[in-house]
């Protein structure tokens, strides 16, 4: 059998999704935040990342180390034949609006049949979870919790060590009890800043494989508008294109009040919507929908927002993101703070945010 060539500048954002964003499906402007320019340049230079996805040579065979590259070079396929499918219907049906007596019936047609809705969602919620930004979730995400879970790594080794003392009927001297503990416990942590270090892509593999249909099944169970943009801004897209605004407290993609977007194209975006907060656009759902300035602004921002460090657009039309970033310098740092968990104590029943 013959073996794919191996695949050396891995994009975690798939240059067939980015071509929907060039006038030439080649070329396309980048706004790099923390240096604080912009620059034309080929898709295939963005959004990706020197041996992103590989696995380390200890953790599999070696013909095996770029199977998650693999598995997304087959998926991209049937992605871009499902958005070239989504943007043929969508064109299909703004036609409409040039028909005589046909310009509202547009906002009344379902876009998608249930098949392409969970299609698209399992792309969805792939995309959310495969890039560099959400990788870095993960690395916080332990920073942040690893208090709480050294202290429960502590109490399971001292109750493992009572069961055997009370298994084998002896009394272990709590200096001894002491060291044992250390021992394991500095082991444990070892192997686990270990993996962290020198086996993330597996750990962020896992996750993805572990959790893009649990993911793709929330996304689908909010209302779903297609976001039309007819106006002179076009629509950004960035380097962790799928993006979240909390209406509420939490930021969690299930989280009431939470609106999670996905820009399709420079001309259209797809907007999902929690259906308790948002229960009064509930007959938008799988239908089109005008977007206006400020909405364009509005799901722009979020780019800016939630991007790990680039902007893309498809014209040098970056007077927002400059303006954004002057206003927020915090923002354009790729080492800025993902995560905010209040009060996490050992002996808390707090519940970690949601990815």
């Amino acid at each position: 059998m013959n073996k794919m060539p191996k695949v050396i500048n891995q994009h975690y954002v798939p240059q067939s999704y980015l071509k929907n964003f060039s006038p030439d499906r080649s070329q396309i402007f980048v706004f790099d935040k923390p240096n604080k320019r912009s620059f034309p340049t080929h898709v295939k230079n963005i959004a990706s990342e020197r041996a992103f996805y590989d696995f380390p040579q200890s953790a599999t065979q070696p013909e095996n180390i770029q199977i998650i590259e693999e598995i997304f070079s087959g998926l991209e396929t049937k992605q871009s034949r499902l958005f070239q499918h989504l943007q043929k219907k969508i064109d299909g049906i703004y036609r409409l609006r040039l028909t005589p007596n046909q310009s509202t019936i547009i906002y009344s047609i379902n876009v998608l049949t249930e098949d392409q809705r969970q299609d698209l969602a399992c792309v969805v919620a792939i995309q959310f979870l495969r890039t560099k930004e959400f990788r870095k979730f993960i690395v916080e995400m332990r920073q942040v919790t690893e208090p709480l879970t050294n202290h429960i790594l502590e109490e399971t080794i001292l109750e493992q060590i009572k069961q055997f003392e009370e298994l084998a009927s002896v009394d272990i001297d709590q200096k001894l009890v002491s060291g044992i503990k250390s021992l394991i416990f500095d082991e444990c942590t070892s192997i686990v800043s270990s993996m962290y270090d020198e086996g993330l892509a597996v750990i962020h593999t896992k996750f993805i494989l572990n959790y893009y249909e649990q993911a793709a099944q929330i996304f689908n169970s909010h209302i779903w508008i297609i976001g039309v943009n007819d106006t002179g801004q076009p629509l950004f897209t960035s380097d962790h294109p799928v993006v979240r605004h909390p209406y509420l407290s939490s930021s969690g993609i299930a989280s009431e009040g939470i609106e999670i977007a996905f820009p399709i194209n420079n001309k259209a975006i797809l907007i999902m919507r929690e259906k308790q907060h948002f229960h009064k656009f509930t007959n938008q759902d799988n239908k089109l929908f005008p977007l206006t300035l400020e909405d364009v602004e509005h799901y722009n921002r979020l780019q800016i927002y939630n991007s790990n460090r680039f902007v893309f657009c498809s014209k040098d039309s970056f007077d927002l993101v400059k303006t954004v970033c002057q206003q927020q310098p915090e923002i354009c740092s790729e080492d800025r703070s993902r995560i905010q968990i209040t009060n996490i104590e050992p002996q808390a029943d707090d519940k970690d945010e949601q990815p």
